[in-house]
């Protein structure tokens, strides 16, 4: 069975090889370093739910796929759990049954909607085309809105593939999902992150899947709520919905992280509440009886760096004279913009063809880099961005040095410390950077650790497990991680 277990101790030396994942057992104890935030209890399940059609033809599936993504999951939580003293009996038991690698190399920037598209398609940016986690906004008009529509993907992704197949698909709250061919469908978006955010969730779910989850669920797995419900949606999902390929996305270590910085006592005690939350999306695997054709994959979109300063590059840019902005704040025109993610940023021009434009946009950059109060590790020319496969059609990117985070907005101060004591959005190649990637069940061979790989492996190794093709898939599969079905 995919079932926790409860470790003896919170150095539980001997797990990775020796926890059990399919040993039946209790949920494991709160022993976390810190008391967790109170949560509403798991709703009680009823075992005489009737199954359908659909259920008994799901079970009789050849290969079931489950994807959790666990935002800002550093690869070092994995392969050094000790290090850390992480009570993670759930993620160690996966660890010690399957595979892990030593790290998963993201895309430029390595930032959420741009990670979890890469992971979905095999893509890099500049071919799925999710950019930041923001689409480019030079006038400041989109207020703030996120690339939450799948619309934008320009890529095929795993569930356009697995439908093509005739496979049914589900997800929870993974990014840009909103409108997405899912067949059971919890996207991410919000507007106010309040309890009236509900409603725009619901109207962007199929009435089936709103109607049933009520039944035994009280609260969605909003913006403004925790982990705790979006296990509560991945429990129904994989319970009722059973869909050949899952994916379930948990988002509170980041939040952690960003607040309390990577490492911290509080992020640390989020990742084993996280944990838990795991051990419930693999006791519902098995409460369905579909452990024996399950393959988990747990992975994450970036690592974390500490940071303690924060730089606001549209400001450098405003005072260059290269946009306008009246007395009542609004941008009236623009010469050049910014898109930022984190640890890069990428300055695009209204006019690329204007050498004059580019001459005056690469002065103010590097004067701005000749000045250590920036802290910007380097400029790159539109040449060096097209290398990254990452920020298309910019012609300019700049990098933060260490401790350095770029902010939104243009606004004094330029320089300030930094609301966040953790950033992520550096290049991939820094090690910091690299996320976790973990395979368990049906079809894994069992194995030393694979080295880095990147993360563009990712979903045609799942398209593979699932007898599918990716056509945009830049990367070969994990061919020496699945047995051949």
């Amino acid at each position: 069975m995919f079932s926790p277990a409860v470790p003896s101790s919170r150095v539980v030396a001997a797990a990775v090889t020796g926890l059990a994942l399919f040993a039946t057992c209790q949920p494991p104890e709160a022993t976390a370093p810190s008391p967790p935030p109170p949560v509403l209890p798991a709703p009680t399940i009823a075992s005489n739910a009737p199954a359908t059609d659909r259920t008994a033809t799901h079970r009789e599936a050849t290969a079931h796929v489950v994807l959790v993504s666990i935002d800002g999951l550093r690869a070092d939580y994995c392969t050094q759990p000790d290090t850390h003293s992480l009570l993670i009996p759930n993620l160690r038991g996966l660890m010690g049954r399957g595979r892990i690698a030593l790290g998963l190399t993201g895309p430029f920037p390595t930032v959420t909607y741009t990670a979890h598209t890469s992971l979905v398609t095999g893509a890099s940016p500049d071919r799925h085309g999710i950019l930041a986690n923001r689409p480019f906004d030079p006038k400041y008009e989109n207020q703030a809105g996120w690339y939450w529509y799948a619309e934008s993907i320009k890529a095929e992704t795993l569930w356009d593939a697995a439908r093509a197949a005739g496979k049914t698909t589900g997800a929870v709250y993974w990014p840009v999902t909103v409108g997405a061919r899912i067949d059971d469908n919890f996207p991410q978006m919000w507007r106010a992150k309040v309890d009236e955010d509900d409603k725009l969730l619901r109207a962007l779910m199929s009435p089936s899947l709103v109607a049933g989850y009520a039944r035994d669920y009280p609260l969605l797995p909003a913006e403004h709520r925790t982990d705790h419900e979006r296990g509560d949606a991945a429990e129904y999902l994989l319970r009722e919905r059973k869909d050949d390929l899952t994916l379930v996305y948990f988002t509170d270590l980041d939040e952690a992280e960003h607040a309390h910085g990577p490492g911290s006592r509080e992020a640390l005690a989020t990742l084993e509440r996280i944990d838990a939350e795991l051990g419930r999306v693999l006791r519902a695997i098995d409460a369905a009886g579909d452990t024996p054709r399950t393959t988990v994959f747990v992975v994450s979109d970036h690592g974390f760096l500490p940071v303690t300063t924060a730089v606001r590059p549209a400001a450098i840019l405003k005072a260059a004279g290269l946009f306008d902005v009246n007395a009542a704040g609004a941008v009236t025109g623009w010469r050049a913009g910014v898109v930022v993610a984190g640890g890069l940023a990428a300055i695009y021009l209204k006019d690329p063809t204007d050498p004059a434009l580019r001459g005056e946009v690469s002065a103010a950059l590097a004067s701005a880099a000749a000045d250590p109060k920036y802290g910007i590790q380097k400029v790159y020319d539109a040449a060096e961005v097209a290398k990254t496969h990452g920020f298309a059609g910019a012609s300019f990117a700049i990098e933060a040095k260490a401790g350095f985070v770029f902010a939104p907005g243009w606004g004094a101060p330029v320089v300030a410390p930094s609301s966040d004591k953790g950033a992520h959005g550096y290049p991939p190649e820094i090690a910091e950077m690299r996320a976790c990637f973990i395979a368990a069940g049906a079809g894994v061979r069992p194995g030393p650790p694979l080295p880095v790989i990147p993360m563009l492996s990712v979903a045609p190794t799942i398209a593979r497990v699932l007898g599918l093709t990716l056509r945009d898939a830049e990367a070969d599969p994990l061919v020496d991680l699945i047995e051949t079905r």
